[in-house]
């Protein structure tokens, strides 16, 4: 509304259309109504002077205050209360209620866009809720997402893992990044952040992550402040990035990943219902598809996308990344077993099998494992990711056939040891050599494990019993399924009970003729021929144990 007291004052003083609407910004219309009412009602200098403030308001009234006069203003006081204290509470909520509410006669409701304009401006002057304001370019927003993904071990058909989606944003364009990772721990936490900013293929000035224990730490028990930890601080060092970590429980600082997450979960993981994943690769090859639909293909409301708006506003203003990317490297020093592998990080990588028994160091990045013999280099693999106890096997490391030098682990070994415990010891053990053919030195790691650890165990007299049961049940013998059986035989044996015969064991078994024991006295004992008790094949079981008596072993006889 114009100020039509500074354009009378302006008109007394005898300043021109031009002067007038230039100064106070007004339209030359405006000043022709001022001068029309000094005109009408004889206004002079000293006059002026003596106008009170209502007369400039009903003389140029425009109606618009009677206008504000007939709308039921709401009570944004409480509403802001209200929203306060339930943040599930949405504005749309608080309109109908308002809606439904009785209004004074003449009095009309407020519009949907009015009523939040209404209630915005009231929470913005009394600073009940702070609008954060980003700059281009400027933050990148990082931060684990709380449900997981599950990958299915397509050997098992059960979950092998639950993937971490880990989801980056810039606050400014709401460009986003999604990628899972087997697990919240620190190498995959800078990997992230590695693949985020060549995503963006810029780095920005800061990176505010949530305080998880992977970005900051309290220096002690009862601290109120976090301190950054010192590897995710190289990576920051390395790109010249300032690290801003959000205050513990203010939500409200991180808004702008916690909309991200949602987006994660309603646009990503909502469209893989349904969907089984056999590997990190294959879902993360669905995020990057779904991805760019959301970051080039669904608009925004003014009409851009999050990448264009990006590359057009965000990009200019930030850094270049540099030539390497940063990596970061974990040493450690493993011990050669004699299947000529070492494990690093719960994945197994062949070397050279003369290297049986030392002792070499392992340098492992992101993508590769590097094992070293002092300062020479023996091996390299690309690292395995996912699921636990993968082999990574060069051919050229194993030993030719029959080589028995340097202590390495062979099957005629590992079939000679398996003979000591029974036949149905040696099928299985020959049964899981024979399916590793491709990964030998996988297998016989496998058979090792299960003679040394599971062959001691109660006093060596279940491993037999265990693979016999395996073989009956046509059971895929693995380490699991035997200790499995090895402690219900145990179990049955420590309650006095004879291991289950199997329908193979019982057809090898003499079969008896039913014979009336009432004829006999309690004090009768049955004693069996010695045939009984001749080897009958490879059972093992217990034969039954009559009371003592005094009777003749004919007699007994005759009961077999």
């Amino acid at each position: 509304m114009a100020n039509f007291k500074e354009i009378m004052a302006m008109c007394l003083d005898g300043a021109s259309y031009s002067r007038i609407t230039t100064v106070l910004g007004c339209s030359r219309r405006d000043v022709s109504r001022v001068k029309a009412i000094i005109a009408e009602e004889s206004i002079t200098a000293e006059s002026f002077r003596l106008l009170p403030p209502g007369w400039f308001v009903s003389r140029f009234s425009d109606g618009r205050s009677n206008r504000r006069q007939a709308y039921d203003q709401p009570d944004f006081k409480a509403l802001a209360q209200r929203l306060k204290n339930n943040r599930h509470l949405t504005r749309n909520q608080l309109w109908m209620d308002y809606l439904a509410a009785e209004s004074a006669d003449g009095e009309v409701k407020y519009q949907y866009s009015q009523f939040c304009a209404g209630l915005r401006d009231y929470l913005r002057v009394n600073d009940l809720d702070g609008v954060v304001e980003h700059e281009p370019g400027q933050e990148l927003y990082v931060d684990w997402a709380g449900d997981k993904v599950p990958i299915v071990d397509a050997a098992t058909g059960e979950v092998g893992m639950k993937a971490s989606l880990f989801v980056a944003v810039c606050p400014y364009s709401g460009l986003m990044f999604v990628t899972a990772k087997a697990n919240e721990k620190m190498p995959a936490w800078l990997e992230c952040h590695v693949q985020a900013l060549e995503y963006l293929g810029k780095v920005p000035s800061v990176v505010v992550p949530d305080n998880a224990p992977t970005a900051t730490y309290r220096p002690k028990k009862h601290s109120t402040y976090r301190l950054v930890l010192p590897k995710y601080q190289e990576l920051a060092d390395y790109y010249q990035m300032t690290i801003v970590p959000t205050r513990p429980a203010r939500p409200k600082d991180k808004a702008a990943v916690e909309r991200a997450v949602q987006i994660a979960y309603t646009k990503i993981m909502g469209y893989f219902d349904g969907v089984t994943f056999y590997s990190l690769d294959d879902l993360n090859e669905e995020i990057a598809i779904r991805l760019e639909d959301i970051n080039s293909g669904l608009a925004r409301p003014d009409g851009t996308t999050r990448r264009k708006r990006f590359d057009e506003e965000e990009a200019p203003v930030m850094r270049d990344l540099p030539a390497t990317a940063f990596t970061d490297v974990v040493w450690k020093h493993p011990k050669v077993d004699r299947n000529w592998h070492v494990m690093c990080d719960y994945q197994y990588y062949s070397v050279p099998f003369t290297l049986v028994g030392k002792r070499l160091t392992a340098r492992i990045t992101p993508g590769l494992v590097t094992l070293f013999d002092g300062e020479h280099i023996v091996a390299e693999h690309v690292r395995l990711t996912g699921f636990k106890y993968r082999y990574s096997t060069d051919p050229a490391h194993g030993p030719a056939d029959g080589d028995t030098s340097h202590n390495v682990l062979t099957r005629d070994e590992l079939i000679s040891w398996a003979s000591s415990f029974g036949p149905a010891t040696l099928t299985v053990v020959t049964m899981i050599i024979d399916r590793n053919q491709a990964a030998t030195p996988k297998g016989l790691f496998q058979v090792r494990n299960i003679l040394a650890k599971l062959g001691k165990k109660h006093g060596k007299t279940t491993l037999e019993p265990a693979c016999r049961e395996a073989l009956n049940k046509k059971l895929v013998p693995t380490m699991t399924v035997l200790q499995r059986l090895q402690t219900t035989i145990a179990h049955e044996m420590k309650n006095g009970h004879t291991p289950h015969r199997s329908g193979c064991d019982v057809a090898r078994t003499p079969q008896s003729t039913p014979v009336d024991i009432t004829q006999f006295s309690a004090n009768d004992v049955f004693i069996r021929p010695i045939e009984h008790y001749a080897d009958d094949g490879d059972t093992g079981l217990v034969n039954d144990v009559f009371p003592y008596g005094t009777h003749t072993s004919q007699e007994g006889a005759n009961l077999q």
